[in-house]
């Protein structure tokens, strides 16, 4: 008989690679319809544009549902709302796969999307059982997981679609709960201490925001992340059409260069783990803005150039590694003054996250001419606008003389 793993959960292979396919449930699920979205819409008989609405009413859902779960898992525990969270994303996903009519099919998908709290409690369950340079490790690796999820997902829908039809996309998201669901039965322990139903409220709602925006950390970590992850959405929203238009490359192609990039998310996620067992959380932030600095100088420049693909893609590979660098460290900052509201702090950064993506693929269209200046522009005014946020936000002091002044 194998004995029971005596290290801390932050450092159990098994405990991490469960919060990472936690938090990569979401990305599979939207990742996974984009080769499907057209032929859904068509075999329901809908025109084939409007399968946009499968991915579109999701991700409206599940940023809404982030602010519920959050709170929910802070009053009555992680677990059981984990485990609830996963139920009812199996239940819906069965109901996907024999969904008869299209506008029932977007419904249904809206509810999954309002199902979809795993990442939030992951990310809640990473602070609750370390802080400051130990959760950015764990953020780090759960992001490195999450950055895959995007690169396997559409072609195991691919893959699902021509061997046995779309509704083998939503039996495969089934299966993951299943998975999911009976991994967080065996392996997670309760990491609340005890239940706070009363929190469950408006007004400690209302209080707990004020709270968590009296802390400089909270602040620089939310606004510097998600305007960082504002030009990495800009190349999710338009990517494949610049690639295409401007450079000739169909979807094959791009999903290939696509991967090469998602290589430097990964890369940078990796990085912080090892470098944070050396250096300090706020030594890693002030690294990662000078690599988002040169990725801004960079693409910045590509605005006033015509450059080969190979270059372009470049500029857009160093955005990419500076963005896999940020976001773990940024939100275990964000995450540093929550301390036993944790879920609440992860739904507002994980809706926050989805707000400033919106913006960036807005930005995108704005700037959009045919050309790559709408990909190089985002990302050199997201990475700018993110980089005086750390100007004027960071950290002048550690966490806990803050929580002092708060």
């Amino acid at each position: 008989m194998a004995r029971p793993d005596k290290r801390p959960l932050a450092d159990q292979p098994l405990f991490i690679l469960l919060l990472g396919g936690l938090s990569a449930l979401t990305a599979l699920s939207i990742d996974i319809m984009l080769p499907a979205t057209g032929v859904i819409a068509e075999d329901l008989g809908a025109a084939s544009e409007a399968g946009a609405l499968l991915v579109g009413v999701y991700l409206l859902a599940y940023g809404a549902g982030q602010l519920f779960w959050g709170l929910f898992s802070d009053a009555y525990g992680r677990k059981p709302a984990l485990v609830i969270s996963l139920v009812g994303f199996l239940v819906v996903s069965v109901l996907c796969t024999l969904a008869t009519d299209f506008w029932w099919l977007v419904a249904l998908r809206g509810l999954q999307g309002l199902m979809g709290g795993a990442p939030v409690m992951a990310r809640a369950i990473a602070r609750d059982i370390g802080q400051g340079a130990a959760a950015a490790r764990l953020f780090a690796v759960l992001m490195a997981v999450t950055s895959v999820a995007p690169l396997l997902a559409p072609i195991i829908g691919a893959a699902l679609i021509e061997l046995f039809g779309w509704r083998a996309c939503f039996a495969f998201l089934a299966l993951m709960a299943v998975a999911l669901t009976v991994l967080t039965l065996r392996m997670i322990t309760e990491t609340v201490p005890s239940r706070r139903p009363e929190r469950f409220s408006a007004r400690f709602v209302a209080t707990a925001t004020r709270g968590l925006f009296a802390h400089r950390r909270f602040k620089a970590g939310l606004l510097i992340s998600g305007l960082t992850f504002a030009g990495y959405a800009s190349n999710l929203s338009l990517g494949a059409v610049v690639v295409e238009q401007a450079y000739g490359l169909g979807p094959a192609s791009f999903a290939a260069i696509f991967a090469f990039g998602a290589a430097f998310v990964v890369a940078g996620s990796l990085a912080v783990r090892v470098v944070l067992n050396h250096r300090s959380l706020d030594w890693m932030i002030a690294a990662m803005i000078v690599v988002l600095g040169a990725a801004v100088l960079v693409n910045g420049a590509m605005w006033f150039a015509t450059p080969p693909l190979p270059l372009f893609w470049g500029a857009v590979c160093l955005y990419f590694a500076a963005f896999g660098l940020g976001l773990p460290i940024l939100q275990a900052l964000a995450m540093e003054p929550a301390r036993d509201i944790a879920g609440f702090a992860s739904s507002i950064l994980g809706a926050a996250l989805m707000a400033f993506g919106g913006l960036g693929a807005a930005l995108a269209m704005a700037l959009y001419d045919g050309s790559h200046r709408a990909i190089s522009g985002s990302m050199a005014l997201c990475g700018l606008a993110a980089i005086l946020c750390y100007v004027y936000y960071r950290p002048r002091s550690k966490p806990e003389e803050e929580e002092r002044r708060a």
